[in-house]
């Protein structure tokens, strides 16, 4: 019975998990098959077959990624220019392996534009206070507006009410006065 580490080496690579090493044997297998039929003295059929593999993402492992590099090389050395040879794409990202790397996090560190600190502060204090004057206008606004709103609605009902109780004593006073000159 083989060991667990030698069922998860193939062509010379390690891989993390049993399906990515067998997906690296069905690989080989594939490999093997095009090898056996591919003649690399026609260089257009030979492209033809790289680029069909790119596009079918027929190789994902690092096995079939050597594979189209050997092509490529192949392709070069026949005299085909590299502008029509397709990039090999890459369908893993390596970002979250690479994050806590220090050197790499410098190299990305310093591709990055730098802004002066001076004139982001100046920035944030000229942003902040265009926020200010902006929200002392606001609550100017509302406290001036008629319409009741949530600075100003206690006031506004007491003055509505206000004018009703006016209203009504006065109409009181009217019917009173109705009244007596009838009487």
């Amino acid at each position: 019975m083989e060991k667990k580490e030698d069922v998860l080496v193939v062509g010379g690579y390690r891989f993390g998990t049993v399906a990515d090493a067998e997906t690296a044997r069905m690989e080989e297998k594939k490999i093997a098959a095009v090898e056996k039929h591919l003649d690399y003295r026609q260089p257009q059929s030979v492209l033809l077959v790289y680029n069909r593999a790119i596009e079918n993402k027929i190789f994902l492992t690092p096995i079939g990624m050597s594979y189209l590099q050997k092509i490529q090389t192949q392709l070069i050395k026949c005299g085909i220019p590299q502008e029509k040879i397709r990039p090999i794409p890459l369908y893993a990202t390596f970002s979250n392996k690479t994050a806590n790397n220090s050197s790499i996090r410098r190299s990305i560190e310093s591709r990055a534009p730098k802004v002066e600190f001076k004139t982001r502060f100046i920035t944030s204090i000229c942003v902040n206070v265009l926020l200010a004057l902006a929200l002392a206008a606001v609550v100017l606004l509302s406290l001036e507006s008629d319409i009741p709103n949530i600075v100003n609605y206690r006031t506004a009902v007491i003055n509505e009410y206000s004018e009703w109780e006016q209203q009504l004593q006065e109409r009181e006073q009217a019917v009173r006065e109705a009244e007596r000159a009838l009487e």
